[in-house]
């Protein structure tokens, strides 16, 4: 991924994390993968994740 394209993924999950630096997008944590995992399969809403209606 370059640094011109947006991960929705990322965008939702890691630019909330303290630990999160922009020049790392290719890196996935076990959070990450997790939450991902979690939101294609319908178990959780973004709204879960930034605790606002969206």
């Amino acid at each position: 991924m370059t640094k011109k394209e947006t991960n929705p993924y990322v965008t939702l999950i890691c630019t909330r994390c303290e630990f999160f630096k922009e020049d790392d997008t290719e890196l996935e944590c076990a959070a990450f993968k997790v939450l991902k995992n979690m939101l294609r399969k319908g178990k959780i809403t973004p709204e879960d994740i930034t605790g606002e209606k969206i």
